[in-house]
């Protein structure tokens, strides 16, 4: 698709092309090889000689597959701004656009897909923990540094009720939140406000948490 779509753009932006450019006559039978084909005409197409086979159109070879930039950083946080703005893109025009803007980040392209999933059930979030699914990654509910700070042991930290399977991008949104000052926590940041608080307390956060991000239903 994007190979014809730049050999469209460059046909009709480069070549100078025009609907009402001659053809040569033809189109029934006994027509010669050439019936039906453009025909070069002072004019048209001015700048650009015809190449040999192609009918005075642009390169039949398929365009080089965009580069990345080389700024891992840029490129990451470009990816993510994208992900976003799908969430808002509808239509066979918002479809096109789409399509050429993801193949600008192939190498995102699963976390991209993955920020556009629905919200799933907690089992259902449960149940990918630990598949390495390109485009996701394992959250805990209860963070790990609790472990530490709480006292909560290493095999509740790492149980399969408190390690979901969340979207990548929308895994870092949950992580920066968790570092955030928050007014309904007095002007803390939940980590913050989590510090000495029961396990009950550091799940019931987690998963207002993960429902603020659109990852639990």
């Amino acid at each position: 698709m994007m190979a014809a779509f730049a050999r469209l753009q460059a046909f009709t932006e480069k070549a100078g092309f025009n609907p009402d450019q001659p053809r040569a006559p033809g189109g029934g039978r006994g027509s010669g090889p050439g019936g039906g084909q453009w025909i070069y005409v002072e004019g048209y197409a001015q700048g650009r000689q015809p190449r040999i086979g192609d009918n005075g159109g642009p390169p039949l070879d398929p365009p080089q597959p965009p580069k990345e930039p080389k700024d891992k950083p840029s490129r990451l946080q470009a990816a993510k701004t994208l992900a976003k703005q799908l969430l808002r893109r509808a239509g066979p025009i918002g479809a096109l656009l789409t399509a050429i803007e993801v193949a600008e980040h192939y190498s995102e392209i699963p976390s991209i897909t993955s920020y556009q999933d629905a919200p799933k059930t907690l089992s259902e979030l449960q149940q990918n923990a630990g598949k390495r699914r390109p485009g996701y990654e394992d959250h805990h509910i209860v963070e790990q540094g609790a472990g530490g700070h709480e006292g909560f042991s290493r095999s509740q930290i790492d149980s399969s009720d408190n390690v979901v399977s969340v979207p990548k991008y929308k895994h870092h949104e949950i992580t920066g939140w968790y570092n955030t000052k928050d007014p309904q926590f007095g002007g803390l940041t939940p980590r913050e406000y989590l510090r000495g608080k029961d396990w009950a307390e550091q799940v019931r956060v987690g998963h207002y948490a993960m429902r603020k991000f659109g990852v639990l239903k």
